[in-house]
């Protein structure tokens, strides 16, 4: 590799990676984990310039004066924030307990009781407060009120009795709640799993949702809930937690205080006033993100929920315009110089060749030279460089495939070193890789391009390898019968063999002049051939050199065994493009099929972007392209083999 080749490969490296910190910069920084919690409860757009926000913070008050608001990527300057009562905006809480007939032999209803009353005294007194009893009956015992005597009287009358009606009263707290349009509800449910009259789960949560409420649930012995009540509790944004003993509610249930007492309100004026909004809330080291849509009173985390944005055909990871553009250009720049650094390597330059035999052709060059070190071709300039270089290349002659390497590059006609190459190809791999996850936050797409990555050099190689060693083949009966020709005419072997290597074109001519040179310092002829057969992994040529070898020790009309190999080669070159035409379907077949998958993907993708995503959205869906793609490639090589016919 000349010098220009060899900096526009350098600077093509340095571009990808300068782009990757381009992408890597602009990030904004997501929900983060944090000591305390932050959650966005209602947004009221419906005046766009001034939307009413409700949030819910568990962490000291002294934070929230503090906070931080972007709509989308604009920083926003809200109004003075306010706790919830004093923006007179109401705060609801309704209690529902399980009051079936199994409360009362594990002591739950008596515990959540004591449990309850205790949490309700730490509420601000103008926090409405309601009790439903779901029991055999699921009852309203006392409808929203500040009174917290009334509310503890009716606590006080709960009785154990029959199943257990649980979703029936989940319901009936979040139609109260849904009643009240200006109110933010929350409902603290304490239950142990007995749920079967009454509205089904799902119902429930459909009103709770409706509603705009977040569910705080107790689970006592909460194997039998089945997981509902934490669903529910997810859902909503809300918290969950499970016992195995009544008495331990007494601990647990002081623990959402913070949450039904941390609401906060503020207002802002919206600088988008059409479509959807995104906010990102900072309150101390607690970060939200959510969604809503312009005019509309959102309540609740599923109204709520933050909808990422589109993407447009861009890279979604870039986020800022200034890093968007550098990345664009400097990958374009980087894909363009190592377009042109390929080329430099893999354009044929009978000049370079010239220039790289000259030293065995005419005079020598001793080392360390001015010459020597101009017609110098490593890749590894620097002291850096070249130690990587070097430990390449202990660890591959260690491993035993470094001989493997050279050949294959030998085959291909590559000018690299074996040892650079591995070190650029592991290089370039991981750069790459490194690059689609930084681009999609995806494991699953890196690890699709990284395996891509490390697959498609050693196939291009082996692509090149053979068809040079198949340009070479076709080329050799042709070549035998130009080198009887020579002897015929009073040629010796040597001078047959130079004067071919003028004729013939590359790859024979090329391979045949290296035999000259090699032959010049002295080398053996028949080793030199030997040394091109098993380059070149041709076992046409290793039969005509053997024949050779033969014929020289034992005599004969090396003119006449020449031609009869050449005709025999002839013969069995027809013979397998016949074959090669009579498989010519099934291989066609093999290839339609394996593009047939990708083409279909495509489509429906460009038709239905919906439709597809979900397979790689989903842990199932990834599971089954994974599946799907190991399948396809066993089918691949399976017909790839039956095709397949050696002769």
């Amino acid at each position: 590799m000349n010098k220009p080749v060899r900096r526009t490969f350098f600077a093509a490296i340095a571009c990808v990676v300068v782009s990757a910190f381009a992408l890597l910069a602009p990030m904004p920084a997501g929900a983060q984990a944090s000591a305390h919690q932050v959650s966005l409860v209602r947004v009221n757009s419906a005046d766009t310039s001034k939307v009413d926000v409700v949030f819910r913070y568990d962490g000291p008050a002294s934070d929230v004066s503090k906070l931080t608001l972007k709509e989308n990527t604009t920083n926003i300057t809200p109004t003075a924030v306010t706790p919830l009562a004093d923006a007179k905006i109401p705060h609801g809480v309704v209690f529902v307990v399980d009051t079936s007939a199994s409360t009362d032999a594990d002591s739950l209803l008596s515990e959540s009781k004591k449990s309850i009353k205790a949490l309700v005294d730490k509420l601000p007194k103008d926090t409405q407060v309601e009790l439903v009893a779901a029991g055999a009956d699921s009852l309203v015992l006392q409808h929203f009120t500040t009174d917290t005597a009334a509310f503890e009287k009716q606590l006080t009358s709960l009785t154990p009795q029959g199943d257990g009606g649980l979703w029936e009263g989940v319901a009936h707290a979040a139609r109260d709640i849904d009643a009240q349009s200006d109110l933010v509800g929350s409902i603290v449910l304490v239950t142990d799993g007995n749920s079967g009259k009454g509205a089904t789960y799902d119902d429930a949560k459909g009103e709770v949702l409706s509603a705009g409420a977040t569910v705080f649930a107790f689970g006592v012995q909460g194997g039998k809930l089945g997981g509902e009540a934490h669903d529910l509790a997810d859902a909503t944004g809300g918290v969950y937690q499970e016992t195995t003993k009544a008495t331990d509610l007494s601990g647990s249930m002081p623990s959402i205080q913070p949450q039904l007492t941390g609401l906060y309100h503020f207002t802002y004026a919206a600088k988008n006033t059409n479509g959807l909004n995104d906010l990102t809330l900072t309150v101390g080291d607690a970060t939200t993100r959510s969604s809503y849509v312009v005019g509309s009173d959102a309540r609740g985390a599923s109204a709520l929920k933050y909808e990422p944005p589109k993407s447009k055909g861009t890279f979604d990871g870039l986020q800022n315009d200034f890093g968007k553009y550098l990345a664009v250009i400097l990958c374009v720049l980087a894909a363009g110089l190592a377009a042109y650094a390929v080329a430099g390597i893999l354009v044929k330059d009978r000049a370079g060749l010239d220039r790289m035999l000259q030293p065995y052709a005419d005079a020598y060059v001793p080392a360390g030279s001015d010459d020597d070190d101009a017609n110098e071709s490593s890749m590894a300039q620097t002291a850096v460089m070249q130690r990587a270089v070097e430990l390449t290349r202990q660890f591959a002659e260690r491993r035993g495939f470094l001989t493997r390497v050279e050949g294959a590059l030998e085959r291909a006609n590559l000018p690299l070193r074996a040892a650079e190459a591995m070190l650029f190809y592991v290089a370039a791999a991981a750069v790459v890789s490194l690059l689609a996850l930084v681009l999609t936050r995806n494991p699953f797409v890196f690890l699709i391009v990284l395996v891509v990555a490390a697959l498609l050099p050693p196939a291009a190689l082996n692509f090149l390898s053979e068809r040079r060693r198949r340009q070479f083949e076709s080329q050799l009966p042709d070549t035998l019968q130009l080198l009887s020709g020579t002897l015929r005419a009073g040629y010796s072997m040597m001078q047959g063999v130079e004067a071919v290597s003028q004729e013939v074109s590359e790859p024979m001519g090329r391979e045949l002049r290296r035999v000259v040179t090699e032959s010049r310092l002295g080398r053996p002829l028949e080793e030199s051939l030997d040394a091109v057969a098993e380059r070149m992994d041709s076992k046409d040529f290793a039969w005509a050199v053997m024949a050779i070898r033969i014929q020289r020790e034992v005599g004969g009309n090396l003119s006449e065994l020449l031609m009869t190999v050449a005709e025999t080669m002839t013969q069995r070159e027809r013979l397998r493009r016949d074959v090669k035409s009579l498989t010519a379907e099934g291989r066609i077949s093999a290839y339609v099929l394996a593009v047939l998958p990708f083409a279909l993907g495509l489509a429906m993708f460009v038709i239905n972007p919906d439709y597809m995503t979900v397979l790689f959205d989903e842990n199932v869906g990834r599971v089954m392209l994974g599946g799907g793609f190991l399948l396809m490639v066993g089918g691949f090589l399976w017909m790839q083999s039956i095709v397949k016919i050696d002769v």
